[in-house]
């Protein structure tokens, strides 16, 4: 597993039948092959669950959506009052958060309308605030009482 750049957190691993890494995810309560992009989803889901303190019910992985009749999925929802209010994009370690991944979530975004974007590799994060059709760029991502 690559450190990342965030707290350490516990996860429950095991091999599957057909020998592949898997990684237990508290929300959605399956096992989900181990990849390079799942580690850095289950350290964010971890991270806002027991950092920022959103609950654990209102958390959305892999959500479904249709963007120009192609079906996408979003990697991290939360929601606030039933409404999308953040909205996390998850890369593997390896890809670099650029303008193509920023398109990506904005993309994402004419669906969902969120307030909050993260871009995320677990190494490197960009946090933004979306308002009245202008993104500012945050140093972190407010805590859910801020919200």
């Amino acid at each position: 597993m690559q450190e990342l750049n965030l707290p350490s957190f516990q996860f429950r691993f095991k091999k599957d039948s057909q020998d592949r890494p898997c990684i237990f995810d508290s929300i959605r309560k399956k096992w989900l092959v181990f990849t390079p992009e799942e580690w850095v989803r289950q350290n964010w889901i971890r991270f806002v669950v027991e950092y920022l303190k959103y609950p654990e019910g209102i958390i959305q992985i892999e959500s479904g959506l249709r963007l120009n009749q192609n079906q996408r999925r979003s990697d991290v929802l939360i929601y606030q009052n039933s409404k999308p209010m953040v909205l996390i994009e998850c890369k593997s370690p390896k890809i670099k958060i650029n303008e193509n991944t920023m398109h990506q979530a904005l993309n994402y975004n004419k669906v969902y309308n969120v307030k909050y974007i993260v871009l995320t590799n677990g190494l490197s994060h960009q946090f933004f605030l979306i308002e009245d059709r202008v993104i500012k760029l945050l140093n972190k991502l407010p805590n859910y009482e801020s919200l």
